[in-house]
C-alpha cells in the first residue's frame, strides 16, 4: 500500500507538472466517488485501431492507495498518459491502454501489447527512471504495483 507522500515534482522527469495534468472533471469524479464502494471503469484507455485485434501479451496492474489524494494524482496521470498515446497512432499500432478501474483505494489497469519483440524489450519499462518519476508524483515506487504479465500469443 502506497503511504501518504510529502513530495515535491523534483522527480517529474517530462516536467509536466501539476499544470499541464488535467484536472479532474464532473464526470471522472463522479466515477471516482463511485469506486470508493464498488468497482467501476473510470478510465477507457486508449481504444486504439487495434481495437478488435487479439493483443500478443496484455500487462495488468494494479495499486492500493492509503489517502484519496495520491489516488487521485495516479488517475490524473493514467488519463494524462492515455491522452498522450492517442496523439501517436504509430505506437497504437504496438500496444495500449486498456481501460481503467477503481475499487475502494485500489486502482487496476493494463496494457494490451500486440507486438511480441516491443512486448518482449518494453514489459519492465515501468522500472526505468521515467516512470520512478512519474511515481513519485503519487508518492509511489515500482515495488507498490502488483503486475502480472500474460502471453497471450498469436
Amino acid at each position: 500500500m502506497v503511504q501518504d507522500s510529502h513530495r515535491s515534482h523534483e522527480s517529474d522527469l517530462l516536467r509536466i507538472g501539476d499544470d499541464l495534468l488535467p484536472d479532474i472533471d464532473e464526470e471522472l469524479d463522479r466515477e471516482l466517488r463511485k469506486g470508493v464502494t464498488k468497482r467501476v471503469m473510470i478510465l477507457r484507455g486508449t481504444e486504439g485501431p487495434a481495437a478488435g485485434r487479439k493483443p500478443y501479451a496484455q500487462t495488468k496492474a494494479r495499486i492500493t492507495f492509503s489517502n484519496e489524494r495520491d489516488l487521485r494524482q495516479c488517475v490524473r496521470l493514467l488519463r494524462w498518459s492515455d491522452e498522450r498515446l492517442r496523439l501517436r497512432p504509430e505506437l497504437l499500432v504496438l500496444w495500449e491502454w486498456s481501460s481503467s478501474f477503481r475499487e475502494g483505494m485500489t486502482i487496476s489497469f493494463g496494457v494490451n501489447w500486440y507486438d511480441k519483440a516491443f512486448f518482449e524489450t518494453r514489459k519492465d519499462v515501468f522500472k526505468n527512471p521515467e516512470h520512478r518519476g512519474y511515481y513519485a508524483m503519487f508518492g509511489a515506487s515500482a515495488d507498490d504495483f502488483e503486475l502480472e504479465h500474460v502471453v497471450l500469443g498469436k
